[in-house]
């Protein structure tokens, strides 16, 4: 699988939304935008995302540097050494990991991901815009991927009064 596979996925959600705590939910809007069009862009930009090549990436190369390491400390358990050996090789796995900083590398993958929606979007037109606490709960209460979710967001993203007033 590759590794914008891992990532892109939450990319396809038209809000891009972080924990209300990190910060605060935004979506992607343009003044008088159909429906169809709305969910069209979405998707097309969304799969700009998902299929960006991140193989040559700084944190790709890191990735793959650190799984090749991993995979020949852990192929030196066969050489025997028995527990004491079997510890050392745990010990030295998790130090490789812990170099790699793997939460580190992903949100640099994440951010590149992002990116490239973002950039489609404002290609095609859009702006982002910040939705107020009470569209947020609003938001919430309705199923992900439902009809009515879709309304509503597109309801907010198309109306040129929410995009001037609560453009970040």
């Amino acid at each position: 699988m590759r590794l914008s596979h891992c990532v892109a996925g939450a990319l396809l959600l038209f809000p891009v939304a972080a924990t209300a705590a990190e910060r605060p939910m935004l979506s992607w809007g343009k003044p008088g935008v159909t429906l169809d069009t709305y969910r069209a862009d979405a998707v097309a930009c969304g799969r700009q995302g998902y299929y960006l090549d991140v193989s040559n990436t700084e944190a790709a190369k890191v990735f793959k540097q650190a799984s090749s390491q991993l995979e020949n400390n852990e192929a030196s358990l066969s050489m025997g050494g028995g527990l004491d050996r079997a510890i050392q090789v745990a010990s030295d796995s998790s130090r490789i990991v812990e170099r790699t900083r793997p939460a580190e590398r992903m949100k640099e993958v994440r951010t590149l991901l992002e990116d490239a929606v973002s950039s489609c979007l404002r290609a095609r037109g859009y702006t982002r815009f910040q939705l107020t606490v009470e569209q947020q709960r609003h938001l919430r209460s309705l199923k992900p991927g439902s009809q009515a979710r879709h309304a509503y967001l597109h309801g907010l993203a198309s109306n040129p009064a929410v995009l001037a007033a609560q453009t970040p």
